[in-house]
């Protein structure tokens, strides 16, 4: 992979793919890399916790235009 692919990716892949890539550490080298396992692990915990209440709080911005009540908001 390119310096310049890894840059297109969502974060939330490119703490998944580091996440894999700790756990054959891990299986390598032993529990040198486990806290950084828990850290990557935290904060792609943190990653979709935000990306579903952005779901979340689009899907009901959509409902309220959708049924025309944007009005509601103003």
């Amino acid at each position: 992979m390119h310096a310049d692919e890894n840059k297109e990716l969502p974060m939330i892949e490119r703490m998944e793919r580091a996440l894999i890539l700790l756990a054959y550490f891990i299986e390598l080298d032993g529990d040198v890399h486990v806290p950084m396992y828990e850290k990557f692990e935290a904060e792609l915990r943190d990653l979709k916790k935000k990306e579903d209440v952005r779901a979340r709080a689009r899907s009901l911005l959509l409902s309220y235009s959708g049924a025309g009540a944007l009005k509601a908001i103003c």
